[in-house]
């Protein structure tokens, strides 16, 4: 796998056909601007026929600001549903995991928290 850095925060590589986007430090690359690049990617790259479920790592997901919540409930959830992505894992520490995955809410995408990258990988490639 080849990681392909995508601003200062956000960086991705694949493993077959699931795409893996890992962001840093979540509330530092909300802050900065540095997430727009990933999502841009994540637009682009998850809306090929070919990938039907996707990886994000995030890091400093322990205590998510109300904002950077917002952020995914409002920003992934379109995202997803612009892709037609099935399945998404997020990998994060603490309660991040399960904020982040609910918080997506995707009509016809499945979700989960995972709190290491290979379960989170195993999941991903059911959908495949």
């Amino acid at each position: 796998m080849v990681s392909q850095q995508l601003s200062d925060q956000v960086s991705y590589e694949t493993a077959g056909d699931i795409g893996i986007w890992t962001v840093d430090d979540m509330e530092t690359a909300l802050e900065s601007g540095e997430l727009e690049p990933g999502e841009e990617h994540f637009r682009k790259e998850a809306g090929r026929d070919s990938m039907n479920a996707a990886v994000v790592v995030v890091g400093g997901a322990e205590n998510l600001s109300k904002d950077a919540l917002e952020h995914v409930s409002d920003q992934w959830t379109a995202l997803a549903e612009q892709t037609g992505i099935d399945a998404t894992a997020y990998v994060a520490d603490g309660l991040g995991r399960l904020a982040i995955s609910n918080k997506n809410e995707a009509e016809g995408m499945d979700t989960k928290g995972f709190k290491d990258r290979d379960s989170a990988l195993d999941w991903a490639r059911t959908y495949q």
